[in-house]
């Protein structure tokens, strides 16, 4: 009897424990669950570059990051991609793509001179050369920039998504010859195709889904810019870039494009977690060689360049950077 007795106090003992464990199982999922960060990760419009990647990387993010929801939204309001850090800096996103030049505007707002930045926006990492795309309607006759003059130019409808197409007009001495016709980026090659305007003026990683044709057959054209202006552009403002479009890129683009460009990058809201930053950074380029197959403009990013930002990095990326020897 009292061997039973015993048998019975172990056996309830371990049921016993089997419920506690099973509890603090339970409770350890409903506590990780709460854990889980939601991200909102602004890309770009539907029919841009940034999109696509984007939404590749948040896949991948969301596969290898328990810590992480993220989510993605595509930046198609009025202004664009131009608006995406001025909304992670106001904190409705938390992840965006964004220019340098755009980006920096953003954290320098508002400063007084001398003073720390009051920004909340950070960087993760350059991604890419976003290189400057000249298209045109081959009906309008425009072969070169100097032609621009008596033609119509597509401008943002803000003051930040126009600001490099103005730039881009001023070198070539034809602002005050054209007439601008304010416009958002979504869906303006069709609009441009269409006869709205008569030029197009944007930057982006390359090839672009939008720009199917632009061989002698085609209704639009692919201008270079020319040695002299590339110069002029790259002394006023030293955010731009030399960069090429190779040739073959887009059918019937049987020359490299010679043109400037301007760094994208991923940028993050100073609140986030340092180690989920850390995760985010590590996990981008590790993931880069599947990245790379899936999405061309993934082929584009170079971990040497990336702490190279114009905005201050966030500490878990430096971090990260610090780690592979490549930001002290």
């Amino acid at each position: 009897m009292v061997v039973t007795r015993r048998v019975v106090q172990l056996a309830v003992l371990a049921w016993l424990g089997a419920v506690f464990l099973a509890a603090v199982a339970c409770g350890s999922t409903k506590a990780s669950t709460r854990e889980s960060q939601t991200v909102t990760f602004l890309t770009g419009p539907s029919g841009g570059a940034y999109n696509p990647l984007g939404r590749s990387l948040a896949d991948i993010y969301n596969a290898k990051i328990p810590s992480a929801r993220v989510v993605v939204r595509a930046s198609d309001g009025p202004e664009g991609a131009s608006a995406n850090a001025q909304a992670v800096d106001a904190g409705s996103a938390d992840l965006a793509f964004s220019r340098s030049d755009l980006a920096y505007m953003v954290y320098e707002a508002g400063t007084p001179l001398d003073q720390p930045s009051r920004s909340h926006l950070r960087s993760v990492a350059v991604v890419y050369t976003n290189a400057l795309h000249i298209v045109v309607r081959r009906a309008s006759g425009i072969r070169s920039g100097h032609d621009f003059a008596g033609h119509r130019v597509q401008v943002g409808d803000a003051a930040t998504a126009d600001s490099m197409v103005r730039m881009i007009l001023d070198a070539y001495g034809v602002a005050d010859r054209t007439t601008q016709v304010r416009s958002n980026s979504r869906g303006a090659l069709e609009r441009l195709r269409a006869g709205d305007f008569d030029v197009r003026i944007f930057a982006s990683a390359y090839p672009l889904a939008s720009i199917d044709d632009v061989s002698d057959q085609s209704d639009i054209r692919l201008l270079s810019i020319e040695p002299d202006v590339r110069d002029r552009l790259r002394s006023r403002f030293p955010f731009f870039k030399p960069a090429v479009i190779p040739r073959h890129t887009y059918r019937g683009q049987d020359e490299d494009i010679q043109t400037v460009g301007i760094d994208g990058l991923l940028l993050c809201r100073d609140a986030l977690p340092e180690s989920l930053v850390y995760e985010m950074t590590k996990t981008l380029f590790d993931a880069l060689p599947d990245l790379s197959r899936s999405d061309q403009a993934a082929r584009l990013i170079n971990v040497g360049r990336a702490p190279s930002t114009p905005v201050p990095l966030h500490p878990g990326a430096a971090r990260y950077y610090r780690e592979r020897d490549l930001f002290r």
